[in-house]
């Protein structure tokens, strides 16, 4: 039916027809929580990076397979004696210097662009896990937003019924008019939680766009999932992926201990005065630059650090993980029983709200009675709302705990 609708508006208004679309297409696109983290993972600085990264790991790898280390350079220069004796002295001579590879050098140079490579996507994977755990977050704050706001209005309605019946038995004269001001009263509190509660829905409405940049937010929810391998957290083969890539400084540090040295060919073409012919010669040469301890040991201590520090952040970021997972999991357990809990006193306050509302209208209980049936009745329908979005809440949290993406 939707699709006949934007065919007729097609037709009647092209311009029209291209916003509906546009519009229908943005609610497909809410429809998971897997689409807002895809969304917001195209607005995140990351994401937009993601390409122009890769294509830099690409020139390292790139570069660490040619044929020499550094770019060749070429060296043109030319002597005379024009501006003294101008006897016709004339000298041209051309070089060309190709740095070579040392032996072990570009072997550890290609496992460095590899390891830099394998950290780059190790590192986007685990930003875009932690772009889908604040999705995660504002999903379920929105969703509590709109719940709380839900329960409002209906408590609104239904405090707005039973003001008018009151006010319908204040005029027949079965209650006094004081019951009609508490009836009333009733009616403004209700109202006034409802607007705190619409404001706090436009906050997070807010927050959700600007993070995601949908109008609307997703309607699935999370099924329940079993603990994953540890080791296959995105948060780990981070850390284990930085710790490859401070192997491979060290052992390029350790490798290539002096600047690479350089292969120089030249060519001369002279002549001492006018009229004789000019005489080339040829050069070949190798220029090899000495290693100190100077220039090596800063170099291999920096590197050393940094393996040391990744394999130190590698085993305390395991004990955190292992830590979150078990406290995720225990907060998960809790909620599911909080929510039985919820439902079991809601199902309460609903049978007491309508014994009491019963013996209202028979005139056995007061009207303050009354009132405490409806807001034990608002209050627990309030809280087993909550109690079902927290579970849900907790379940995204144990997937975002064991690494899982939506």
């Amino acid at each position: 039916m939707r699709r006949i609708v934007l065919l007729g508006l097609a037709v009647s208004c092209p311009a029209a027809a291209q916003q509906a679309a546009l519009h229908a297409s943005g609610e497909a696109g809410t429809q998971s929580i897997r689409h807002a983290v895809e969304a917001a993972w195209q607005r995140s600085a990351d994401g937009r990076a993601a390409a122009a990264r890769r294509d830099e790991a690409v020139a390292r790898r790139d570069a660490a397979t040619s044929w020499t280390p550094e770019p060749p350079t070429f060296t043109l220069s030319q002597r005379s004696d024009r501006l003294h004796r101008n006897d016709g002295q004339h000298e041209v001579e051309a070089e060309l210097e190709v740095p070579l590879w040392m032996p072990g050098t570009r072997a550890a140079a290609s496992a460095l662009a590899d390891a830099q490579g394998d950290e780059l996507e190790a590192r986007l994977a685990l930003a875009r896990l932690k772009l889908a755990g604040e999705v995660r977050e504002a999903v379920w704050s929105l969703r509590l937003a709109q719940n709380d706001l839900d329960a409002n209005q209906r408590r609104v309605a239904e405090a707005e019924v039973l003001a008018a019946d009151v006010q319908r038995r204040v005029v027949a004269g079965d209650l006094a008019r004081i019951d009609a001001n508490s009836a009333q009263a009733a009616v403004q509190q209700a109202r006034a939680a409802m607007a705190e509660a619409r404001a706090r829905l436009l906050r997070e409405q807010r927050l959700y766009s600007a993070l995601t940049g949908l109008p609307q937010p997703p309607v699935d929810r999370e099924a329940d999932t079993v603990a994953a391998e540890l080791d296959s957290h995105p948060a780990l083969i981070a850390r284990r992926r930085a710790a490859e890539l401070a192997r491979a400084h060290l052992h390029q540090a350790s490798t290539a201990t002096r600047d690479a040295p350089e292969l120089i060919l030249g060519v001369t073409s002279e002549r001492g005065e006018f009229g004789e012919r000019y005489t080339n010669t040829t050069t070949v040469g190798i220029r090899v630059p000495f290693g100190t301890d100077a220039r090596n040991r800063p170099q291999i201590s920096a590197a050393n650090a940094e393996l040391i520090d990744a394999e130190t952040t590698f085993a305390l970021e395991r004990e955190r993980l292992r830590a979150e997972l078990d406290a995720t999991r225990d907060e998960f357990d809790q909620a599911r029983r909080v929510e039985s809990f919820a439902a079991e006193r809601a199902r309460l306050a609903a049978d007491s709200r309508q014994l009491v509302a019963k013996a209202f209208e028979l005139g056995q209980v007061d009207l303050p009675t009354r009132l405490r049936a409806e807001n034990e009745y608002f209050d627990a329908e309030l809280a087993l709302s909550r109690a079902r979005s927290e579970a849900g809440r907790a379940a995204s949290r144990f997937q975002q705990a064991n690494g899982l993406l939506p």
